[in-house]
């Protein structure tokens, strides 16, 4: 793989995760709800989840399952109804001022609970593992060792990533003190839940295909 394909794969994968969607915008209400810090380790479950990705297409696995339809379905099925869930959680969620510097959302949230989150917004979305599955084959020297290139690539993906829905995370933080109005709050809770909602519904109604 030439310096100019790395280019290539570097810009197309920060087009691709720059794109507003269910893992950017679970970023964004992280950030906004509990800070950069507690935000970071959801983060961490979107980069996971889309290494393992990375590995189920580089191990060919990723064709063969993106090509079953059954399977396509029940994933797509999963990723649908796990985010209209997560949309109908987020919009009944308790509303609170601060209460000694903490919020009662942020007390009863844990790491792993963001992790876990993040990891399975990520990893249920079928169209995920098709994009992956379409890009990587184009990026590998069929001539040279897999493993380097593999590597290279996933970490490369992990770290444009990380930074990408960090800063998200981060630049929502920044509005994190409006959000202790229980009326913005509500807003900001309404407005995530309905978004989260639409897009389970549009990924349950989608084609399989991408």
């Amino acid at each position: 793989m030439s310096i100019e394909q790395y280019l290539v794969f570097v810009a197309i994968s920060g087009v691709f995760l720059l794109s507003p969607g269910p893992s950017v915008l679970l970023s964004i209400n992280n950030g906004a709800k509990y800070g950069a810090k507690l935000s970071a380790i959801g983060v961490l479950g979107n980069v996971v989840a889309f290494q393992v990705l990375i590995i189920l297409s580089a191990l060919g696995l990723g064709a063969v399952l993106t090509a079953s339809g059954e399977f396509f379905n029940v994933l797509k099925v999963l990723g649908a109804i796990y985010l209209i869930y997560l949309g109908v959680k987020i919009w009944l969620a308790p509303i609170s001022n601060s209460l000694n510097g903490k919020t009662i959302a942020k007390e009863n949230t844990t790491p792993f609970t963001l992790f876990k989150q993040a990891f399975f917004v990520t990893s249920s979305n079928p169209k995920a593992l098709v994009y992956v599955s379409a890009l990587l084959p184009q990026f590998i020297n069929t001539e040279q060792a897999l493993l380097p290139q593999v590597v290279t690539l996933a970490l490369t993906s992990a770290v444009v990533q990380f930074v990408i829905f960090m800063s998200y995370a981060v630049l929502a933080s920044r509005a994190k003190d409006l959000l202790k109005n229980s009326k913005n709050r509500k807003i900001f809770n309404r407005f995530s839940g309905v978004t989260f909602v639409g897009f389970g519904v549009a990924l349950g109604l989608s084609e399989n295909k991408i």
